[in-house]
């Protein structure tokens, strides 16, 4: 078991507590319960009410909703804030990754300390204010990824119309993630089929030009080799002579 300055050195590492002075702490500590789980083990499930928060001692925790995991928490972080204050459902459930020690913090007992220590529920409340900040830069995150996506997708129907421009994409492609490297993978893939059909469209034009010149030299050769050519050189031919002779 950890002594009374243990837990308050513990305390003042996280960010709900770090401002509160003390004293404060040490009342705190004569509320918590520390408890053990094991590697595997449920800590919280999804849908139960709330009626007591976490501070992670040691360890490592994950933070789900069935199988869809939504953060890991290790020492320092808290869980279990939001319903604790609200007494409401939990929103997702939250499993130990490895054997973890805890300090358990109980709704009432925390509810008569903000009451008494006006420290304790300015950092609460800090404490909210950056979730809050956080979750609405993840949402603004997730609408930028969400039109980007869309970008790419109208890349593919504009491919299929012949009007896909590739700087269309530039932006998408600055992401370092998976969406960026479509991006990327995307524009060179079009940029090498545009220069594959430039160059079909030379070769397509020189052999155009090619069989105009073999056209135009079949029918100069159909022309010459006529018998109505011939008669006509050979009339030539006579008259030239007729003139000579008769100069």
């Amino acid at each position: 078991m950890s002594s009374t300055m243990d837990k308050v050195q513990i305390l003042k590492g996280v960010s709900i507590f770090s401002d509160a002075p003390d004293e404060s702490l040490e009342e705190l500590t004569s509320v918590l319960e520390e408890i053990f789980v094991r590697a595997g083990e449920t800590i919280i499930a999804r849908g139960e009410i709330g009626t007591c928060m976490f501070v992670i001692v040691d360890g490592k925790v994950r933070v789900h909703s069935d199988e869809h995991t939504v953060a890991h928490l290790g020492k320092g972080d808290v869980f279990g804030e939001m319903s604790v204050l609200d007494t409401e459902r939990r929103v997702a459930s939250v499993t130990a990754v490895e054997d973890t020690c805890l300090y358990r913090i109980d709704q009432q007992p925390l509810y008569e300390l903000m009451g008494r220590r006006v420290e304790v529920v300015r950092g609460i409340i800090h404490h909210l204010c950056q979730m809050l900040r956080s979750r609405i830069h993840d949402m603004d995150e997730d609408f930028k990824y969400m039109q980007q996506f869309a970008r790419v997708t109208a890349a593919a129907t504009a491919v299929e119309a012949g009007v896909f421009q590739p700087e269309s994409l530039d932006e998408v492609a600055l992401r370092t993630d998976a969406l960026g490297q479509l991006a990327r993978v995307f524009q060179r893939m079009t940029r090498e089929v545009q220069a594959r059909e430039q160059r079909l469209k030379q070769e397509l034009q020189v052999l155009r030009i090619e069989i105009d010149r073999t056209r135009t030299a079949g029918q100069v050769s159909e022309i010459t080799d006529s018998e109505f050519f011939r008669e006509l050189q050979n009339k030539v031919k006579n008259g030239m002579r007729r003139r000579n002779s008769g100069s």
